[in-house]
């Protein structure tokens, strides 16, 4: 699982990026349509980031459900975090 866990990190690091990138056009807009179509991009990669953290959190608690299983200590959220650093 580790393996999906550093794979949704990159995917979290990279949608955060592509996020800066729109605001940053928007602060300085081109026209109305244009403005329009970042924000809709900014709202759609926002919807994409929550998946992720969702898809992350269940994963880490899987992980930490099977670690408990097996007798392991684990920390699932300090996990993915440590992955997207």
């Amino acid at each position: 699982m580790s393996e999906q866990l550093e794979v949704l990190g990159k995917i979290l690091a990279r949608l955060i990026r592509e996020k800066e990138q729109f605001e940053k056009l928007l602060e300085n807009p081109v026209d109305a349509h244009s403005d329009e179509c970042v924000r809709r991009a900014i709202a759609g990669t926002e919807l994409l980031i929550a998946d992720v953290h969702v898809k992350i959190y269940k994963l880490s608690a899987d992980d930490a459900e099977a670690a408990a299983d097996s007798g392991q200590d684990s920390r699932p959220l300090a996990s993915w975090f440590r992955i997207i650093e």
